[in-house]
């Protein structure tokens, strides 16, 4: 997938927090950058009648969606039959990365999020650069809705699983911060929603959610994905690597001093597995 068409869990993540959607992912945005595709493309939607988009990870914050979407402020809480979320989305990036939400179709499954209206332009544009994932549809009968009317919206809904799992790891660590984004979206969804606060939507999302592991980092003070105050680090990352050459990069490090989270103690952030991987600048 092309991170910097993602809004979940990348262009989310860069306020501070797949289409994340959900989860996974946006349309344009100034996340990371563009990283190798895989899987098959995501076949194009009918554009016929009313479309919506089913947000599991960051995209359930206003602000998160919004960042993207000016114009979805409006999201309806849903549970939807038939997906699993988890922990095993990946961006492939010169510079540090955590590892995101995903979802993938599973029989006897389910999960929580929210349905957002998006324009048959915007879900087009979307298919055609989110080709490292299926763009799926799923049926009106699979979606519960938690607020107000017991029928989905009349249209279209969709979601962009993943076509590979990739696990958290000492590289790929989950992060807080990101954590944050999805939990303060599902806690604003119960302050708005009385029927979504009755059923612990913000429980359900943790309970409904599988591969919680370690390693996980407490970053909210200084967030594992350096987009969060560099829009962009790849792309500097990438000119640092090409100029001065990959052994240089691989030797840069965090700094020394009480500033520095414990867990990083002996850290090297250049890595030298390959050109794929790189620097963390450490914000001062």
């Amino acid at each position: 997938m092309n991170p910097e068409c993602t809004i979940e869990r990348r262009t989310a993540m860069r306020l501070g927090g797949m289409i994340a959607l959900g989860g996974s992912s946006a349309i344009v945005g100034a996340g990371p950058p563009t990283s190798p595709s895989t899987g098959s493309p995501a076949p194009s939607p009918p554009l016929t009648g009313r479309t919506y988009l089913f947000g599991y990870g960051s995209l359930i914050q206003r602000a998160s969606r919004t960042s993207t979407w000016p114009t979805a402020e409006e999201a309806v809480p849903v549970e939807v039959r038939g997906i699993s979320r988890g922990w095993y989305d990946r961006v492939d990036t010169v510079s540090w990365g955590p590892t995101y939400l995903g979802a993938v179709p599973k029989k006897g499954a389910s999960c929580n999020g929210v349905l957002f209206s998006v324009t048959q332009q915007e879900l087009e544009d979307f298919t055609r650069r989110e080709s490292g994932y299926r763009l799926t549809r799923i049926p009106a009968g699979d979606i519960s809705v938690l607020e107000g009317s017991q029928d989905p919206p009349a249209g279209s809904v969709w979601y962009f699983a993943n076509v590979t799992k990739r696990f958290p790891n000492e590289e790929f660590p989950i992060v807080q911060s990101y954590v944050d984004v999805c939990l303060d979206g599902c806690l604003e969804i119960e302050d708005s929603c009385p029927e979504a606060r009755e059923a612990q939507f913000a429980r359900e999302f943790i309970r409904t959610t599988t591969d919680w592991r370690t390693p996980w980092f407490n970053d909210r003070i200084y967030p594992w994905r350096p987009f969060v105050h560099v829009p962009r680090a790849d792309a500097i990352d990438t000119l640092i690597r090409d100029g001065v050459g990959q052994d240089l990069f691989d030797k840069i490090t965090l700094p020394p001093g009480p500033s520095r989270p414990s867990w990083t103690h002996g850290m090297t952030i250049g890595r030298s597995e390959g050109p794929e991987r790189g620097s963390f600048l450490w914000p001062p």
